[in-house]
């Protein structure tokens, strides 16, 4: 069974969003068209960014992290993987802390990881990780 994992929007995504809504209205209200459709197309882009991001454990022992229609996704398989740790980051100047998933896999690749739930993330993907190892 695929278990599917919701990203965390970032706090700066909030604020890129505030931002290019701002200067789409001011472009169209100055008659600027073109760089009203650039930052609507750029506002379009995120969003969907933002509403489909995923990360899912599928039954066949893989990583999925999807980010939306417009951008590539990454599988990695779960033999591929080497370590998975909980790290916590300071955000801007330890003003906005967060929590998020680093993951160990192939040749010393990393790759960094914001599920909603984290330590939910981290308890489902160790437990696939132990059921891989048993089935070898």
């Amino acid at each position: 069974m695929n278990r599917i994992f919701h990203v965390k929007i970032a706090q700066g995504a909030y604020i890129f969003l505030v931002l290019c809504t701002a200067l789409m209205v001011i472009a169209f209200w100055y008659q600027e068209a073109i760089v009203g459709m650039v930052m609507a197309l750029l506002l379009i882009v995120n969003i969907e960014r933002i509403i489909h991001s995923t990360y899912t454990l599928t039954a066949d022992g893989k990583v999925v992290v999807y980010y939306g229609r417009f951008y590539k996704g990454k599988t990695i398989p779960l033999t591929d993987i080497t370590d998975v740790e909980l790290k916590r980051s300071s955000g801007f100047g330890g003003i906005m802390p967060s929590k998020y998933v680093l993951v160990h896999y192939e040749n010393k690749n990393l790759l960094s990881l914001i599920p909603v739930k984290p330590e939910e993330f981290i308890n489902a993907l160790v437990k696939r990780l132990e059921h891989r190892i048993e089935e070898e």
